[in-house]
């Protein structure tokens, strides 16, 4: 780690390329590839998964590990500090084959909860087992990408998947009505090239949208443009072919239906990639900074706003700096965002930052049970027990009180759940204990 740049790192980590399966924009099973990096630890560990921002290029997606490119940096980052961490090329990029959906918020959460369980399964074949906590984190695109995946995963999945804390850095939560801004005013905007690719996968992802590419760019960009988004070219050399207004390659009558009628079937596809109307149940930061014209600030504050208003509880937002660009966000969000997440982690021993517990009897016996848990000293209060299984799967929670330090809790392994190792996490006001708990059939594992 430290030849690769990151002297205060804590552990060495080894790096692994997934290939994993996960639905394709009309619903087929098809390929996709990850990075997933393992901190060389001999210990359960947290799982991140990070999710990069806005790529043209197919062998940019983090599974090439080229290093000081894209992802790579965060990745080195989280896992020297003690977090195993996948992170999605998406579909589209690295191993994937077509298109990249481009700010799709359904596909693009799809192929991250796929990495994650991807992710488990590898861990599985490995020394070292999960913890159980989860975090997520997305930069630029890959925060729309971070907010669709945990409303995903709390929504659809919530016994497969507890989101521990999520940090989103400058993303573009707000499609509506931020592209349909960019394809009706007549100004200049350095996003032009991500409007086309936008248009392009939706173009693919919702049939009978658009007839044909003519539909929303007028003549010579319909011809001209597709090809460039090829997965072989830079958003430069796009760039280059993408006019300072980019509203001037829209036809007229589009822009004329989505000036006046919210309702247009467009404008519609572009509220459904909305990722703020929701209650998250977890802690999550969103993080901008105040000099980004890529992404301008309103879509982090309209994001929070949106977001408590809905129920969020624990919602942070966080200006980094007033002056810094889109670029240097995430650079100054990394350390932040790591430096939080690492308050909610447990030590390599299993116990937490603020004490140790102990478990009897240990190993449990296979059925319904009763065990014990101690705290030391003579504390008492009450608080939340979680029981996960080496997926990370929450399979048992219940609210508790205790007397002495001391808690008694029935469990239920029976028929539906199978011997083997699992995770017992309490949660006492602002502390955290995490330790193992083995189940064993007759008395053996």
């Amino acid at each position: 780690m430290h030849a690769n740049g990151f002297p205060e790192a804590e552990s060495g980590v080894a790096v692994y390329k997934l290939r994993y399966w996960t639905p394709d924009l009309n619903g087929a099973t098809s390929i996709a590839s990850a990075a997933y990096v393992i901190p060389l630890e001999n210990c359960s560990l947290p799982l991140a998964c990070f999710i990069h921002g806005t790529q043209y290029v197919k062998t940019d997606a983090p599974s090439s590990w080229e290093d000081n490119s894209g992802a790579v940096d965060d990745g080195y980052t989280l896992g020297g500090d003690g977090f195993a961490c996948v992170l999605p090329d998406l579909l589209g990029l690295g191993d994937s084959p077509g298109h990249h959906p481009y700010l799709n918020a359904a596909a693009d959460a799809r192929t991250c909860i796929d990495a994650v369980r991807a992710a488990r399964e590898f861990q599985l074949q490995q020394t070292d087992s999960l913890n159980g906590q989860l975090f997520l984190v997305g930069v630029s695109a890959g925060a729309h990408t971070c907010l669709a995946t945990n409303e995903m995963m709390q929504e659809q999945y919530p016994d497969e998947f507890k989101v521990t804390a999520a940090g989103a850095v400058s993303g573009p939560y707000a499609i509506y009505p931020t592209i349909k801004d960019i394809m009706t005013l007549n100004q200049p905007f350095i996003t032009g090239a991500d409007l086309v690719y936008i248009l392009l996968g939706y173009q693919a992802a919702y049939p009978g949208l658009f007839s044909s590419t003519s539909d929303f760019l007028i003549s010579p960009y319909d011809s001209i443009l597709p090809p460039y988004y090829d997965g072989m070219h830079t958003a430069g050399q796009i760039g280059q072919h993408i006019p300072n207004v980019p509203s001037t390659m829209i036809p007229l009558a589009l822009r004329e239906d989505l000036s006046h009628h919210p309702d247009d079937a467009l404008n519609l596809r572009f509220k459904e990639n909305n990722v703020y109307e929701w209650a998250p149940q977890n802690p999550m930061r969103l993080c901008y900074c105040g000099g980004d014209i890529t992404v301008p600030p309103f879509n982090s504050i309209l994001a929070h706003d949106s977001l408590v208003a809905s129920g969020g509880t624990s919602v942070g937002l966080f200006e980094l700096s007033t002056t810094a660009d889109h670029g240097q966000c995430g650079g100054l969000a990394r350390p932040f965002l790591n430096n939080w997440f690492r308050t909610f982690t447990t030590d390599c021993l299993g116990s937490s930052n603020t004490g140790t517990m102990l478990i009897q009897p240990n190993p449990a016996i296979w059925g319904k049970s009763v065990i014990s848990i101690h705290l030391g000293g003579s504390q008492q209060g009450s608080g939340t027990v979680q029981i996960m299984d080496e997926l990370g799967r929450t399979v048992m929670e219940q609210a508790f009180s205790f007397l002495d330090g001391t808690i008694n809790v029935s469990i239920d392994l029976g028929l539906d759940r199978s011997p083997g190792i699992y995770f017992v996490q309490l949660m006492v006001g602002s502390d955290r204990y995490t330790g193992k708990l083995v189940v064993a059939r007759n008395g053996r594992t």
